[in-house]
């Protein structure tokens, strides 16, 4: 009888590649690794109103080895055939009950599909959380049966998961504030990069007068407000007269997303310093970076913190990139900003589009306060390595006898 492990990993939003599907690649990495190559990993897609699984272009395992950097020997996709759109609650439910029938096939099940309720069935089962989703019973709140009702479903989610790893102290502070402090509840930074890869990304002699922003184009959930950061540099050409804004991304098919980024194409028509590179590859997107002497990150400007935290940047792998070639942050002051930049040491962290202007200038107007700031956070960027990532799941896959 083989002892070898089967591992089911739930993205259906692979197809992305975004910052969470490169986390997801390292961890699939980590596990091929943990497990001596003894182990069959199958990342669990199907088909919705954005993507559809079966087209030829679908994202492939090549695909993410290639933009990541990984090698992924044992991970393969396996594509469900579930219902493509949902139109009612019925459907919802079908397609929930029959994902949750595929978890039992396997000893391990990963859930990294972001704000899921989904139940693991497996023998061990963990949560990756992106961002907590909320408690049934608080939607489910019309009637005292609908209110029960809620309760049990949250306790049937949330005592089938083993251990809910956070991706920063913001995520894990909501995971606590929603679910309850638990002994189950870690925080495991994101990987960003080697140890050695970070060594020399920073070379005073390669940056230009470059900003760049790095996400990806959508107005849902945690937009990256790309509009509003190319407004700025717009509605602010005489502080930005002598530099370039490169924006680069991945955008969807969904037509609310398309219409997005065109509103951003129109507005950096406006001026002939705003460059977006779509679907760049790996080796430009390094070279940017390598280039770049600001980053600029906006997720959740015009927000309410507090109210709709799920749509801050929860940990932010592009702001800690950005740090390792020198591009000195400056970035929302909101989410896991916080934790990554540290106002005044290795960036600024801004509220209004003033604050993000004026900080920005500083660094323009003093070339010894941006390389200090530079080397600092090339310093601070090696907490995000990809062997800090490997040590803390080892010791929780340890932990947990995963």
């Amino acid at each position: 009888m083989s002892n070898r492990k089967k591992v089911a990993i739930l993205n259906p939003y692979v197809a992305t590649r975004g910052g969470g599907e490169k986390h997801m690649g390292y961890l699939c990495q980590f596990m091929e690794e943990y497990y001596n190559y003894d182990v069959d990993i199958d990342i669990l897609v199907y088909s919705n109103e954005v993507f559809d699984v079966n087209s030829p272009d679908f994202v492939t395992i090549e695909d993410l080895n290639e933009q990541f950097s990984l090698n992924l020997k044992n991970t393969k996709i396996r594509k469900l055939d579930l219902l493509q759109y949902v139109r009612n609650h019925k459907e919802y439910l079908e397609n929930k009950k029959a994902l949750e029938k595929v978890t039992k096939e396997y000893d391990l099940f990963i859930n990294f599909m972001f704000l899921s309720k989904h139940i693991g069935k497996a023998k061990k089962n963990v949560y990756e959380v992106m961002f907590p989703p909320l408690r049934y019973r608080w939607e489910l709140n019309k009637t005292i049966f609908h209110k029960l009702f809620g309760a049990f479903l949250d306790e049937l989610y949330y005592r089938s998961y083993d251990v809910y790893i956070s991706n920063s102290k913001f995520t894990n502070r909501w995971q606590s504030e929603y679910w309850g402090e638990s002994s189950k509840n870690h925080v495991v930074y994101p990987p960003v990069f080697s140890e050695n890869e970070i060594a020399g990304r920073y070379d005073e002699s390669k940056k230009k007068n470059i900003i760049i922003s790095v996400g990806r184009f959508f107005v849902s959930a945690h937009s990256k407000k790309q509009l509003e950061m190319v407004q700025f540099f717009v509605n602010n050409q005489d502080v930005f007269k002598d530099y370039e804004y490169h924006l680069c991304g991945v955008v969807s098919d969904d037509k609310a997303d398309q219409e997005y980024l065109q509103k951003v194409r129109e507005e950096a028509a406006k001026v002939d310093n705003v460059f977006i590179h779509l679907a760049c590859s790996h080796d430009e997107l390094m070279e940017l970076y390598g280039q770049a002497k600001i980053f600029w990150h906006g997720t959740g400007y015009g927000v309410d913190e507090d109210k709709e935290p799920e749509k801050m940047e929860h940990f932010g792998i592009t702001t800690v990139e950005a740090m390792s070639f020198g591009a000195v942050p400056v970035v929302i002051n909101k989410g896991g900003q916080k934790e990554t930049v540290s106002e005044g040491v290795n960036g600024f962290r801004w509220d209004t589009e003033e604050e993000c202007v004026n900080n920005t200038k500083k660094l323009i107007e003093d070339d010894n306060l941006r390389k200090k700031f530079a080397e600092k956070s090339v310093e601070l960027a090696n907490n995000y390595s990809i062997e800090k990532f490997y040590d803390a799941n080892r010791r929780i896959f340890d932990e947990y006898k995963l």
